[in-house]
């Protein structure tokens, strides 16, 4: 489709040029053309917009004359949200293959963290089994408590460490406050 010239201007939009320049919406948009239900549609929309639209745009020259600015803050309107959405989430102008890594490797986070929690608790409760020098449920029993305590023990000190830095954090933001206001 070409873009059709109304009162002697191309029609462009700075929000459609600024989303088309996303890696994964340019890469969606070759990825639906070269698809053949895609290539389908965009020939019947095509064909529609020759025989049922293009004809009444001399009609709506004067009409659109009168929104023209409207439409233009509009478009500005969205090209500054796309600005917005560069700044705040700056993965989006990423290669798309980065953002689906990205994606799935958040994804599979919980997965990863069962399994690491999994293999750390079951190799300690492995040593403290071997620790208590014997096979059979007392054995077993002994293993399990030394386990659980190992592992609330574990997870204290790195609660602790945590919160040490968001402690000292803290205290450097509030450092730098009381000099903002003394300023």
């Amino acid at each position: 489709m070409s873009a059709p010239i109304v009162n002697g201007d191309n029609a462009s939009s700075q929000f459609l040029n600024h989303l088309t320049s996303y890696p994964v919406v340019s890469d969606s948009i070759s990825t639906f053309k070269s698809n053949p239900y895609g290539k389908k549609s965009i020939s019947l929309a095509d064909h529609g917009y020759h025989h049922l639209i293009a004809p009444f745009i001399p009609y709506a020259q004067r009409p659109y004359g009168y929104v023209k600015p409207y439409v233009a803050k509009a478009d500005s309107i969205a090209d500054g949200g796309l600005a917005k959405v560069d700044s705040t989430f700056p993965i989006v102008k990423e290669d798309s293959q980065k953002i689906k890594s990205s994606v799935i490797e958040i994804a599979f986070l919980p997965f990863r963290l069962a399994g690491s929690s999994k293999d750390y608790v079951y190799n300690t409760y492995t040593d403290e089994y071997q620790k208590c020098g014997g096979d059979g449920l007392i054995c077993g029993g002994k293993a399990v408590i030394t386990t659980s305590l190992v592992v609330t023990s574990d997870s204290l000190s790195w609660l602790g460490s945590l919160l040490a830095k968001k402690k000292q954090q803290s205290k450097e933001v509030a450092k730098e406050a009381k000099e903002k206001a003394n300023n």
